[in-house]
């Protein structure tokens, strides 16, 4: 026999555990409202052209974007190639300026776990190929370095 007590008790439970999930829920909701400003578009305009010179070399993969939680970046975006069983993956960093990526292109550059790590104005490439690919990440850096980001979005 439960005593009214403790069906209270569990009652209030239940009522605060909703409470709690519901806030829960709001505060997720209200964290990913960044990604859906027009300035997801913007990024996906402003690397689709470079992304389309890679599909143009073989290189198909798929692109995702985030904003980080550093004011010197605008967004992160990875660009997981697909053809290929092993871990093929190439990060793209976009700073508020040239002098941020080349400082942050420093210090790419002493992490073991990249390769290919170069720069193009604001933004800072690296790849990560496990097991490594010297030849495919190099062919890939000089796309990189080659592109012009200004230039019109290709669809």
């Amino acid at each position: 026999m439960k005593s009214p007590a403790i069906d209270g008790w569990l009652v209030q439970l239940q009522r605060s555990s909703f409470k709690r999930n519901v806030f829960a829920t709001i505060l997720l909701l209200i964290a990913l409202l960044p990604g859906c400003t027009p300035q997801g578009t913007e990024i996906a305009h402003e690397l689709s052209s470079f992304i389309a010179v890679l599909k143009n070399n073989g290189v198909d993969g798929s692109l995702e974007l985030s904003v980080p939680n550093n004011s010197e970046m605008d967004y992160i975006a990875t660009y997981v190639i697909s053809a290929y069983t092993s871990t093929r993956i190439i990060s793209f960093f976009k700073f508020n300026s040239e002098e941020q990526a080349q400082a942050n292109l420093t210090e790419a550059l002493k992490n073991p776990k990249f390769s290919g790590q170069t720069r193009n104005g604001a933004f800072l490439m690296a790849a990560t190929f496990f097991p490594p690919d010297d030849e495919a990440v190099a062919k890939i850096q000089t796309l990189f370095e080659a592109h012009k980001f200004n230039s019109a979005p290709a669809y």
